[in-house]
């Protein structure tokens, strides 16, 4: 169990992002800055979509350098409570909205 939560932790807690339309150019120099060798790759909205590994990398990079990550990267699938989670932050957003006049 204590691994399962090791791993848990590294992949909440990347020292290194990029974004899907990164080049493989890129996330090299981003691996390499950092010293590590997965970097986690973000969206827009700052929440983790993949995960990228430098052997990834190396081989897309084999075909073409510029290409970018989000055609290499592994994907993060959303597990049933992060949906249910997104769900109800989404109902309490439109509450909060909720279409009231300033006064």
């Amino acid at each position: 169990m204590g691994q399962v939560r090791g791993f848990r932790e590294a992949l909440s807690s990347f020292i290194a992002t990029v974004f899907p339309t990164d080049t493989l150019l890129g996330a090299l120099k981003v691996m390499e800055q950092y010293h590590v060798q997965v970097v986690g790759v973000v969206g827009v909205g700052g929440g983790l979509v993949g995960v990228v590994h430098e052997t990834q990398v190396l081989a897309g990079w084999r075909t073409d350098p510029l290409a970018q990550v989000s055609d290499v990267m592994a994907r993060v699938r959303k597990t049933q409570a992060v949906r249910a989670q997104t769900r109800r932050l989404a109902r309490m957003k439109g509450r909060r909205g909720g279409g009231q006049k300033p006064s």
